[in-house]
């Protein structure tokens, strides 16, 4: 649709003067800075295995959803899973030594309080294994009919596919542009997790770049905005498993198309895999 400059000038003081913000990733310096996620956006959020990719995306999930829909595709783990993890999340507990069965009174109640907690919380998850964006499409398509969707988070990129393509890094590509279009048809963010090339690990210095972007150049460019995560400690401890985790994390804005790049220093919170 073409749209025409001499009719909307005016409209576009009003959109410049506008200081509304995009949706929350729950990290206020990276909210800075990126003014929010906003509609039409294709974000891509990633990382080195073990580096918090899945663990950012449930946040992410949980500031947006706490007052708006999400729906988030996983592709890694089961609906249950995730509902965990979040629950987790939210109560502030170690999810491994409860799940060893460590459960204390305490931890049931802090529980019990997160569980109604979170059933207030507007989370849609799929755990669909074969997903494509044409998937994707349809199901937005009919939740759109009862319910307003702000956002969609998708974990994780590379582990969605297309047939009819003989080469990875088309298929990757194509991947790419049709969740771009999708956040522009349907007017709201696109958040996929993406894996980044293992070459970056046998660097001299271990912190990622846009360049590390697994498979396709295309990430790169259709992307509105680029998040790396970093966290120093994982790399310390894979050489020396005595290793102390500092809990040290960047979260590096290696592209953003309409702001400043930089980097977010936060923490990472093994206990119940969260950061802040």
């Amino acid at each position: 649709m073409l749209y025409d400059l001499r009719k909307n000038a005016d409209s576009l003081v009003n959109e410049m003067l506008d200081t509304t913000v995009g949706l929350p990733s729950g990290i206020a310096a990276l909210d800075e800075k990126l003014l929010g996620f906003s509609p039409g956006e294709l974000i891509i959020i990633a990382g080195r295995p073990g580096m918090g990719k899945s663990s950012l995306a449930r946040d992410i999930a949980l500031a947006i959803g706490k007052n708006s829909t999400v729906v988030f595709y996983s592709l890694e783990m089961n609906n249950s899973e995730v509902g965990q993890l979040l629950l987790s999340n939210l109560a502030k507990i170690d999810y491994y030594t409860t799940k060893r069965g460590n459960i204390t009174d305490n931890i049931k109640s802090r529980l019990d309080e997160s569980s109604r907690q979170l059933s207030t919380y507007s989370i849609l998850i799929n755990d669909d294994t074969c997903l494509t964006p044409a998937l994707i499409q349809r199901e937005l398509a009919e939740i759109i009919k009862t319910e307003s969707i702000s956002c969609v988070i998708i974990d994780y990129l590379q582990l969605m596919s297309i047939k009819g393509h003989s080469k990875r890094v088309e298929e990757v590509t194509q991947i790419s542009r049709e969740l771009l279009g999708l956040a522009k048809t349907f007017y709201i963010p696109i958040i996929a997790m993406s894996q980044l090339n293992r070459q970056l690990e046998y660097r001299e210095s271990t912190r990622p770049r846009l360049s590390d972007l697994r498979e396709s150049g295309s990430l790169e460019q259709d992307a509105n905005k680029v998040l790396l995560i970093h966290r120093p400690s994982y790399y310390d401890l894979k050489i020396n498993p005595d290793a102390t985790d500092t809990g040290e994390a960047e979260i590096i804005i290696a592209k953003n198309r309409k702001g400043p790049c930089g980097v977010v220093p936060c923490a990472w919170i093994a206990e119940y895999m969260s950061f802040m």
